[in-house]
């Protein structure tokens, strides 16, 4: 038996997160995952912090986890590829106009720098867009980080600090330890005794959490992302329309997620997701469409990975009423991006502060 004060069950962004906040604070944490750390939709993704797009209830979570993002790469000295570039959201069409409107008002309520574009004036930012985008918002917030990497390094971080990781851990139940605090049993033997234990398993969540009577609608989505081969810099910004969203990584490659999904069926096997041909197709055309030099460049692997979005769109946090102690963090929708913010939200929970209770806001 290994015994630990907190126990996360998850090793995606949100999990790595909450492992190294907690650990930094000085609390002994162990961290468990199914399968490798990062290994699906963490992983899987464009690694994106667009914030135009966000749901007005979740933005300030956004907000928060662009500071700590920031935090980790320039403060706390981890490698998450991560860089505040600033992003566009681009409309081609009249009828989308009033997307930027209502990006325009939740960020002004909250007192966000937002700068409406007309034509010209993207024009004017990007030279090498196209002429059929006719308006855009630009944030100086958003950016992006390296998802092959970020987590990674979070977790690493986290293990110099004194947290421990195991893989191939799958959790299957949780009860009431007669000692202290609550028992977590892997399928192979494994039992973890902790005070207390949050689960961190995104899409995966509910196979713990159902059991536990707590029910998580989520929709399986099958993300998405094609990778270029390395070229000369020359997008200064993260691009994002209402079907897709682009940037150039600073060694070189362009990222092209959004848009059509891959393949996958959870239920019938959890490791099992290729990518769609057309979707793929679909997603290129859309980049070539608002950057056309993208058609230069060799496409050099695109794959695909399961995420669950919540019905609202915005992240699940709370502790299990049947099981005290036991607490959950389900990010909802653009998770890769909100993770670090819905870790310090879980955090807050679990010390039982004010945190961000999607039945309260």
């Amino acid at each position: 038996m290994k015994k630990t004060e907190y126990l996360v069950i998850g090793a995606g962004i949100v999990g790595c997160s909450a492992a190294y906040l907690l650990t930094k604070q000085g609390c002994k944490v162990t961290i468990v995952d199914k399968s490798y750390p990062c290994n699906e939709a963490s992983g899987v993704n464009a690694g994106g912090m667009e914030l135009l797009q966000q749901p007005p209830k979740s933005l300030p979570m956004h907000v928060l986890a662009a500071q700590l993002w920031d935090m980790f790469q320039n403060e706390d000295g981890i490698d998450c590829g991560y860089h505040r570039t600033g992003g566009l959201y681009c409309v081609l069409r009249e009828e989308d106009l009033k997307m930027l409107d209502e990006q325009e008002e939740r960020f002004n309520k909250l007192g966000l720098p937002i700068e409406r574009l007309n034509k010209e004036q993207v024009k004017e930012k990007i030279p090498y867009i196209c002429d059929n985008v006719i308006a855009a918002n630009f944030s100086p917030m958003s950016g992006y980080s390296n998802p092959l990497k970020a987590g990674v390094a979070i977790l690493m971080k986290a293990k110099e600090l004194g947290c421990e990781f195991y893989d191939h851990q799958f959790i299957k139940e949780i009860h009431i330890s007669k000692e202290n605090g609550y028992l977590a049993y892997a399928e192979d033997g494994q039992v973890y005794q902790a005070k207390k234990i949050l689960i961190t398993g995104g899409i995966r969540s509910p196979w713990l959490l159902d059991q536990m009577g707590v029910h998580i609608e989520l929709e399986e989505k099958h993300n998405m992302i094609t990778v270029t081969e390395k070229a000369p810099h020359f997008i200064d910004y993260t691009i994002t329309t209402p079907t897709m969203t682009m940037k150039q990584t600073a060694e070189g490659s362009v990222l092209i997620g959004g848009g059509r999904e891959g393949y996958g069926d959870l239920n019938k096997d959890d490791k099992k997701k290729d990518v769609s041909i057309n979707g793929l197709c679909f997603n290129v055309r859309e980049a070539q469409n608002i950057i056309p030099s993208v058609k230069k460049l060799n496409i050099l692997r695109s794959w695909s990975g399961f995420e669950g979005f919540t019905p609202e769109r915005l992240p699940y946090i709370g502790e299990v009423e049947k099981y005290p102690g036991v607490y959950y963090a389900v990010t909802g929708f653009c998770g890769y991006c909100i993770g670090p913010g819905a870790a310090a939200e879980a955090i807050k929970c679990m010390n039982g502060e004010e945190y961000f209770n999607v039945k309260e806001v």
